[in-house]
């Protein structure tokens, strides 16, 4: 009985989806690429860069506005100071001395506050990235056929 017609053209098409499907199934197999993570010593930056890189701008904005204010009363502090000095007015200039001591201690205090808070905002970050790569690993060797999910190890 002879072909009907187009069913070579039939039959090629049938092949060409077959591979197509081998293809899209290959590139979903295939695992996606993992965003890399920004340095831990992104934590030793002042005015909050390692909160703002870590995603946490709430955190991140409060320690730059305290940093920036605490240094920029700090410097204002001290020209007053030498301004009073040099005028002879002791009372008032040990009050600018004081009031700059105070604004720079705030600084560095939030400085100190923002390098133990990015320190730990960067092992949390590597722990959870850990975790969801043995997570992919535990599925990806699921989804193989190889083994079943295992047990997450501690």
């Amino acid at each position: 009985m002879p072909a009907p017609p187009g069913a070579p053209g039939r039959q090629r098409g049938a092949l060409g989806c077959a591979v197509l499907l081998c293809f899209l199934s290959a590139a979903m197999a295939t695992e996606p690429e993992v965003e890399p993570l920004p340095d831990a010593a992104l934590a030793i930056v002042p005015f909050g860069v390692s909160q703002f890189v870590w995603k946490e701008p709430g955190r991140g904005a409060l320690y730059a506005a305290t940093q920036a204010v605490g240094v920029g009363l700090g410097i204002y502090a001290v020209t007053e100071y030498h301004a009073l000095d040099d005028a002879g007015d002791v009372a008032g200039a040990d009050t600018w001395q004081n009031v700059a001591g105070v604004a720079v201690g705030a600084a560095v205090l939030s400085y100190g506050v923002s390098v133990i808070d990015g320190s730990r905002l960067a092992e949390a970050r590597a722990r959870a990235a850990a975790e969801a790569q043995a997570h992919r690993g535990r599925v990806g060797e699921f989804d193989r056929g190889r083994a079943l999910a295992r047990a997450p190890t501690p």
